[in-house]
């Protein structure tokens, strides 16, 4: 008996061997994703060629670039009807917030040759003009609905005492699509590197950053128009880590794939790091991205998550939790786990089982804009002839009442095909969780009879909460449980 739990004891060391030897990364591709140096895409274009020239029409070659403050030639990266009725636009510079309704404007307006970088292509376009942080003749821009909209008051100029904690390439009070203006404007009062450059570019350098802004302000530097980045563009090394080993000896040893990243986790934060919407910085006043992030580190190294609104619904989140607001793929998929339970399939999946980094945004004959095959061929795969009616759930607003500024009720979600929440109600809509499946945490010394003292957390922060003391409890209202 002793030799037969010995030799099955062996037989499953030998089997696991395999799994445990194939960790992937290994230690030192670990290591150097956390202590390399950032080098740029061009770095990569010698050896990799075919996928370079495909990555440079994607979509992610567009989160930012150049504008015509930096030659004509940069032209082209401003939405052609908006260079064309440039002065007919409102193009005011966002200086600083005056209360939380208020932000104080440029009386001046912009030429479109001051623009610096224009944010944001494919669905829509913000453009960045440099702020040195000196005084000027301002306008009041006021918001009605917590920010959604934006309205310029002209009918008297007050005077802004400048801030040099805001230098930097400031937002115009504008927002474009690619074939009209955003009629509710811009009201982003932070500058672009302070609040939300890291998703747009790559490498960029927090501690750089924070650096030369304090020397700045201390009157030790000349400007802040460096951006600390390795390429103004979402480029290779968001995704493989940083490649400064790698561009040296070039080995697959020193180089990370993330597709073959073996814990679910740290696979799901390649592409998270950037689709998701946090309710702030966990370091940085004023960021909302997760600046200084390196594969490997989790969430809540470096931001909290946007919170939800259990049964009530908020302008970020449904009732039930799926998202409502752009980058909230993130959140959607993470409630799988919840919703179908830990080892289900959609509970293990990240954005890379689907789409294709290296060419969102090119298509073809037959082919997807986002994803590796097309989107019938992609959920057949598990789905079989159900996938049809299957990917109606990427339509998270579809036969839910809509939601609009006070009125933030209900289950409606994203329009399709944003809703990334793998569920439907009996009726066949999108759906997520249900009220036995919420989450709540207690606040410290709280009253556990109070219905205020009670936050709304997600069910993979269950853990995080309770490391910290406070108590959890599960259901629709735990105030009265």
């Amino acid at each position: 008996m002793y030799k037969i739990v010995l030799a099955s004891v062996a037989t499953l060391l030998l089997a696991i061997a395999p799994a445990m030897a194939t960790e992937y990364p290994d230690q030192k591709q670990a290591e150097i994703a956390k202590t390399g140096s950032y080098v740029g895409a061009n770095s990569c274009k010698m050896c990799h060629s075919d996928v370079h020239n495909s990555w440079a029409d994607s979509r992610h070659t567009k989160k930012s670039r150049k504008g015509p403050a930096f030659g004509k030639e940069h032209l082209k990266n401003v939405y052609e009807y908006v260079q064309k009725d440039w002065d007919k636009f409102e193009t005011h510079m966002i200086l600083d917030q005056k209360d939380k309704s208020t932000n104080y404007v440029t009386v001046k307006k912009y030429a479109l040759e001051e623009v610096g970088y224009s944010v944001g292509s494919v669905r829509k376009q913000r453009y960045a003009v440099y702020y040195d942080g000196s005084p000027m003749d301002a306008y009041l821009q006021t918001t009605k609905d917590g920010g959604i909209s934006w309205t310029i008051d002209k009918s008297q100029v007050v005077k802004y005492p400048g801030n040099k904690e805001r230098a930097g390439w400031k937002f115009l009070a504008l927002e474009f699509k690619p074939k009209e203006q955003n009629k509710n404007n811009y009201g982003e009062f932070y500058s672009w590197q302070e609040r939300c450059i890291s998703c747009h570019t790559t490498g960029f350098d927090p501690k750089a950053w924070s650096a030369a802004k304090a020397d700045f302000v201390a009157g030790k530097r000349k400007d802040l128009k460096d951006l600390f980045v390795a390429d103004h563009l979402i480029s290779c090394e968001a995704c493989h880590g940083p490649g400064s080993v790698h561009a040296k000896a070039p080995s697959k040893g020193n180089i990370i794939n993330p597709t073959k990243i073996t814990n679910v986790e740290a696979r799901k934060m390649v592409c998270e790091q950037c689709h998701t919407r946090t309710a702030k910085n966990l370091h940085h006043k004023g960021a909302n991205d997760l600046r200084g992030y390196r594969i490997g580190d989790q969430y809540m190294d470096h931001a909290d998550y946007v919170r939800p609104a259990w049964g009530k619904g908020s302008r970020a989140v449904s009732a039930d939790g799926k998202g409502r607001r752009d980058h909230q793929m993130d959140m959607d998929m993470r409630l799988s786990e919840t919703i179908h339970g830990t080892h289900s399939v959609h509970a293990a999946m990240s954005c890379l089982d689907c789409h294709d980094s290296h060419k969102v945004g090119a298509s073809g004959a037959g082919k997807s804009k986002t994803l590796k095959k097309p989107a019938l061929e992609t959920c057949a795969a598990c789905h079989k002839g159900g996938a049809e009616k299957v990917l109606t759930v990427l339509d998270g607003m579809k036969g839910w009442p809509k939601y609009k500024y006070g009125e933030w009720g209900g289950e409606g979600g994203r329009a399709a095909p944003r809703s990334h929440v793998f569920n439907f109600d009996e009726q066949g809509r999108s759906y997520a969780l249900s009220p036995s499946q919420y989450h709540w945490a207690l606040k410290k010394d709280g009253d556990a009879k109070k219905e205020a003292d009670w936050a709304a957390i997600w069910p993979w922060e269950k853990a995080a909460f309770e490391k910290k003391g406070m108590t959890v409890k599960i259901g629709a209202k735990p105030w009265e449980m």
